[in-house]
């Protein structure tokens, strides 16, 4: 009989795991993957961002938002723009029809959050971390 692993690692695995199959039942109708989703929810809703902001504020690495980005502005849902204070510095801006394809979005990818959140038929995910999370806080 194989044994349950405790592992926060693991279950921070899993968690991402289902959160982006989730996700992406959501959004690849639009051809947008989850590090995709992201950025452009985050121009969505913070409004036009720095390349190093979007780094700090979606955890992607340097190469792949590069990648990301381009991606999104082929689709013609993002635009770059040079910082009108510093040239050096490159914006991310939302395009009309990106903030069209955010807004029709944006409720269904909330409401499967929530329902991950809530989910009936599994342990919910907050339970599970903040179980495999309590032995490490008391350390």
């Amino acid at each position: 009989m194989a044994q349950e692993d405790d592992s926060l690692t693991v279950a921070l695995v899993h968690a991402l795991d289902e959160v982006t199959r989730r996700v992406e039942e959501i959004t690849t109708g639009e051809g947008l993957s989850l590090d995709q989703w992201l950025v452009l929810h985050r121009v969505a809703v913070a409004g036009d961002q720095a390349m190093r902001d979007l780094v700090a504020g979606t955890r992607l690495n340097d190469s792949t938002l590069t990648r990301v980005v381009d991606r999104l502005a082929a689709l013609g849902l993002v635009f770059r723009e040079a910082d009108p204070t510093d040239r050096r510095r490159v914006r991310v801006a939302i395009s009309a029809r990106g903030r069209t394809v955010h807004e029709r979005l944006a409720p269904a990818v909330e409401d499967a959050e929530r329902r991950l959140l809530s989910d009936h038929d599994s342990p919910s995910l907050i339970a599970s971390l903040t179980r495999l999370a309590r032995p490490l806080a008391e350390t």
